[in-house]
């Protein structure tokens, strides 16, 4: 009789989910994001036993994997944030829409000084991270934080299981629509296992509750759309991403190219349209200059976890003898968007293979322009990759983690031998696969 090889046997792969779990309890319910030791152990341990548990079981076990991935989701739906504060202004937004306040009229600091809800409480202010700038995130999420209002007025540990659910809710919809294009592109479908038991995206997504896994859900939606031929839909689909984060909008020129000029214009007429219609939700003149001012601000002041950017700081430090982000995060957008342009306008894009792989590259070069990457940003390009043959993004996932060395000194200080040290690794592998592409390409 014919035994498994133990490393395929059913009990290994039960004792590393059992493993998996209890890292991610104490990643969400035990560590605090100033103990770097215990933050970067934690995710070494879960990666390595993402690695093990996707290279041994993966088509083997898909169902048991693909419910673990869910299961480590659910296990984190009653947890507070703790590597992340973001979730505080997004409660905040919601409790000033809910009261027929308009979140992007006023700063935090303002409201302070007026007559406010009950929930707008001291404590709840002290925890936001951004008081003095204007909120910067668009309608659909501001719709989301408005619900969360309504339902838990005064209860922060309430508000945020809630929003946590909603996130949970569109993650299980972007594995579906991962396993219809899998299905579309004749990908085996364990190949969503990358994405969907990658520790990042559960960690980030619903542990620290970020709002990408919904922007993915419309993106994943828009492009499943375009390819069945239904490019109102798509459209309809992309101005929702748009409007939940801005960056789907640099996937416009790509679309523009595959359907061709006499399409493209209509594309992204009704993207722009259906944008426009969704902004004027919340809009007028004044917010308009207000989330404009915040964009600004991001670009212009904000530097984290940046790789290109650093190098051009550093230069221009060396010869001005200041930091020059107030021009360089504007030239580094400009000039990212011209490199996203070309790539989009040039790109074979003869397949709809091809079409992933644009797209990947064209969300990494953004982020290797960028001043500001924090780790779950990279959860975009995670669920891009798995459509194309690339596996850097997943080295990046892990780097990407390495960024919470900064956040065991008060104030934030990094340390840019680290995140040098992540970027060459990530680089180096991306630079190894895109030569081992263009080979392959080259013989046919």
């Amino acid at each position: 009789m014919n035994e498994q090889p133990f490393y395929h046997r059913s009990w290994l792969l039960y004792g590393l989910l059992v493993a998996g779990g209890v890292a991610y309890y104490l990643i969400g319910y035990q560590t605090a994001r100033d103990n770097f030791l215990q933050v970067i152990c934690l995710f070494s341990f879960l990666f390595a036993t993402y690695f093990l548990a996707y290279k041994l079981f993966s088509t083997t076990h898909l169902s048991h994997l693909f419910a673990a991935g869910i299961a480590f989701r659910l296990l984190l739906l009653f947890s507070v944030p703790n590597l992340s504060d973001d979730v505080y202004r997004f409660i905040w937004d919601g409790r000033l829409a809910a009261n027929g306040i308009n979140p992007f009229r006023f700063l935090p600091s303002e409201i302070m000084q007026l007559p406010k809800p009950a929930g707008l409480t001291q404590e709840l202010y002290e925890q936001l991270n951004s008081p003095d700038y204007y909120t910067v995130y668009p309608p659909a999420l501001q719709s989301v934080f408005w619900l969360t209002g309504k339902v838990f007025p005064v209860s922060t540990k309430g508000a945020i299981t809630f929003i946590k659910c909603i996130i949970v809710l569109f993650e299980a919809g972007t594995f579906l629509l991962m396993m219809k294009l899998l299905n579309r592109l004749a990908i085996p479908k364990h190949l969503s296992l990358l994405y969907i038991l990658n520790p990042l995206v559960i960690i980030e997504l619903t542990g620290n509750v970020h709002f990408e896994g919904v922007m993915v859900f419309f993106l994943l939606g828009s492009f499943l759309l375009m390819l069945q031929y239904q490019w109102q839909g798509s459209a309809i689909c992309l101005a929702l991403g748009i409007a939940t984060k801005l960056l789907p909008v640099l996937f416009i020129p790509l679309i523009f190219h595959r359907l061709g000029w006499k399409k493209g214009w209509r594309y992204v007429l009704l993207t722009g349209l259906t944008t426009l219609a969704l902004f004027a939700l919340v809009f007028d003149v004044k917010t308009a200059q207000h989330l404009l001012q915040s964009i600004n601000l991001f670009i212009t002041r904000f530097e984290f976890n940046a790789s290109l950017y650093y190098l051009v700081r550093w230069l221009g430090t060396l010869t001005t003898g200041f930091n020059l982000i107030a021009w360089a995060g504007p030239v580094l957008v400009l000039l990212s968007a011209w490199f996203i342009c070309s790539l989009s306008f040039r790109s074979g894009n003869k397949t709809e293979r091809d079409f992933f792989i644009t797209a990947l590259l064209v969300i990494t070069i953004w982020f290797l322009f960028s001043t500001t990457v924090h780790p779950w940003y990279i959860c975009l390009p995670l669920a891009l990759a798995v459509f194309t043959t690339f596996r850097f993004v997943f080295v990046w996932s892990f780097t990407a983690t390495w960024s919470y060395l900064a956040y065991q000194t008060y104030p934030v200080q990094e340390n840019l031998w680290m995140v040098a040290a992540g970027y060459s690794l990530v680089l180096g592998y991306a630079l190894r696969e895109l030569l081992m592409y263009r080979k392959a390409k080259a013989h046919g």
